[in-house]
């Protein structure tokens, strides 16, 4: 399988499953990668981030938080997915086509892309 490219991931992807966290109660998370900018919405608030071209040796770097609160569980939830997020070091799409975001070999978030 060839190496992901940061071209490969542009698009919208839908997190099916983060380490540690229970999604269910949020619906669809979503995530846009666009020229090495990653847009995407947490429980509560969006974030913007930017990345390099090199996927397997990363920071998402700085994190820009919008606005917005919402009940303590879910701003607890937020602030783990978040911190999963901060972990992130590399990431790449596997065999099914998902997205994949690793701390060094430990997976931490799934996504899918999102059907057009």
């Amino acid at each position: 399988m060839p190496a992901t490219t940061a071209t490969d991931l542009n698009g919208p992807w839908i997190v099916k499953k983060i380490k540690g966290i229970d999604l269910e109660p949020f619906g669809d998370l979503r995530f846009d990668f666009d020229a090495g900018t990653l847009y995407g919405s947490s429980p509560c608030r969006s974030f913007t981030t930017t990345f390099g071209a090199d996927l397997q040796n990363l920071m998402f770097s700085p994190v820009q938080m919008g606005g917005g609160l919402c009940d303590e569980e879910a701003m607890i939830i937020e602030r783990d997915f978040m911190q999963q997020i901060s972990l992130v070091n590399r990431m790449e799409m596997d065999e099914e086509g998902r997205l994949v975001m690793y701390n060094f070999d430990q997976p931490l978030l799934w996504a899918k892309r999102l059907a057009d």
